[in-house]
Order: C-alpha cells, then structure tokens, then sequence
C-alpha cells in the first residue's frame, strides 16, 4: 500500500501509547526468535537426542570400538544437524512474524474506531491497519 502524506499529525496520548504498544510487539518477536534458536541448538548440541533406549539390548554394544565412535560427541552432533527438522524452525520464526503482524492490525483497527481520534490520526491508524509501513 503507498503510504499517505499526512502533514502536521499530532498523536494524541491513546496513539502513544498504541504506538508503544506496537515496539513491544517488536521487542517481544526478537526475543521469541532468539528462544526458538536457543531451543533448536539445545535440542541438536544440549543432549536431547543422545538417549538411549534401555533393556534394547543397546548395553551389550556399549563395550565396543564401534559403538564408541558412532557415540563420539561430534558423530551425535552431526547426526542431529543432518536429522533436525529445519522447515519447522524456519516456518517457527515466520510464524512469529505472522502473529505480530496480526496484533499490530488489531492494535490499529482498535485504534480508528475511538471516537476522539483527529482526521489525520485516524488517517494514520488506518493506513498502519492497511499495511502502510509496519513491515
């Protein structure tokens, strides 16, 4: 969407306060993607995927050379990159976008309907609900 010139807009104190709201909103899908990588690196390097299966006859391999280097630190870890489910993440962060996105909507659609709102400041919040400059 072009976004419109609206000249000399003042914002009254229910529109700072949106606006703020809308940096939390920021704020709060930066933090979401660092916990989601926090958690993805977890699950390939923090041991996640290094449990055994007990009483399947894994403890008579336990002994061997062979079960000893595919048991290596950098085996599982490589195993774990090549196995994790990277479509999921990826689709995890977007997602996060997608929910921002939808709340900083509603933050304007709430926005233009209040009554006390100028000519211009409802111009603004419209265009915001619009897509004008939020991406």
């Amino acid at each position: 969407m072009n976004c419109p010139t609206i000249v000399n807009l003042q914002l009254s104190q229910s529109s700072l306060e949106a606006v703020k709201e809308i940096e939390r909103l920021g704020s709060l899908e930066k933090l979401g993607s660092k916990f989601l990588l926090l958690g993805q690196l977890w699950s390939i390097f923090g041991g996640a995927s290094r449990t055994g299966a007990s009483g399947s006859g894994a403890q008579q391999l336990e002994g061997t050379l062979a079960f000893k280097l595919a048991s290596s630190d950098s085996a599982q870890s490589g195993y774990a990159i090549y196995s994790t489910n990277w479509d999921v993440f990826f689709e995890s962060v977007k997602g996060l976008g997608a929910v921002k996105r939808r709340q900083i909507e509603s933050v304007a659609l709430r926005q233009t309907q209040k009554p006390s709102l100028s000519v211009k400041e409802r111009q603004f919040w419209k265009a915001v609900y619009q897509g004008c400059g939020y991406e």
